[in-house]
């Protein structure tokens, strides 16, 4: 049996720089320091402690088990087949964190943003040119399958969203509402009312007479409860106050095409 005394210069090395020996000549690395050494010893000839420290072994030569190993210690994902393996430790050798889990991750959400857009250039382009689009699509090993699982659930969302829509407008189909609410006057959003009460509004009616005597002067006003006409006559009053100074404030183009609107109307 080789000689593994106190003065073999081979008892000096360190357990990382047996096994980074073992690891140039291809030989196992598990094991206890002085199964190393008589690993050592049994195949080449010890190296003194001055021996010039010997070149890393290339990432092809070494087995799934040691990339694996190299690449849990940089905090890099550890699965796939060799090739992306080597990829990775060569993209990421400078370390760095893991990548967040691909559920909770920025990757994913952009990924489904692109894929609701219908003109993003993604629905021409290949999974792999995809993944390469993109450095955070590259840190997940099994990107191929999350697109595909992604993709496969956003059209299942879209066609959820088709068949509601679809629905939706069967039911407001099959079930139009009464003219009168259950309170038993007309509804508000639709009657001639609503659009004679901007008028007025924008006339300054409300100001020269109370709510009720303003009521008094259509037919159409009467039509609904002093109390709720009242209270109808004060939202639009504060709604167009609103829309004038946020229009002024914002140059909203909604709401002053609104207040126009209504001027031309109350001038014709």
């Amino acid at each position: 049996m080789p000689s593994t005394s106190n003065t073999d210069p081979i008892q000096k090395l360190t357990v990382d720089q047996l096994k980074t020996l073992l690891r140039q000549r291809g030989l196992p690395v598990s094991g206890r320091k002085d199964e190393l050494i008589q690993r050592l010893n049994g195949s080449h000839p010890t190296p003194t402690p001055t021996t010039k420290a010997p070149h890393p072994m290339p990432l092809e030569q070494m087995k799934v088990r040691e990339l694996r190993s190299l690449l849990k210690q940089r905090g890099l994902p550890v699965s796939g087949k060799k090739a992306e393996l080597i990829k990775r430790l060569k993209n990421g050798s400078s370390g760095g964190p893991k990548p967040k889990p691909w559920q909770h991750s920025s990757a994913k959400k952009d990924l489904k943003r692109a894929l609701l857009d219908p003109t993003s250039p993604i629905h021409n382009m290949s999974v792999e040119d995809i993944r390469n689009s993109d450095e955070r699509y590259q840190q997940y090993p099994n990107f191929e399958k999350y697109y595909k699982d992604l993709k496969a659930q956003v059209e299942a969302e879209k066609r959820q969203v088709k068949e509601d829509d679809i629905a939706a407008e069967r039911h407001m189909r099959n079930n139009q509402r009464s003219a009168i609410n259950k309170r038993g006057y007309p509804h508000w959003d639709t009657h001639a009312a609503k659009k004679l009460l901007e008028l007025d509004v924008a006339k300054g009616a409300h100001q020269k007479m109370k709510p009720s005597k303003l009521r008094d002067t259509r037919v159409e006003y009467k039509e609904f409860p002093s109390d709720v006409f009242a209270k109808r006559v004060h939202r639009e009053a504060s709604k167009q106050l609103g829309a004038e100074f946020w229009a002024y404030k914002r140059n909203k183009r909604g709401m002053k095409k609104y207040l126009k609107e209504i001027a031309e109307r109350a001038r014709g």
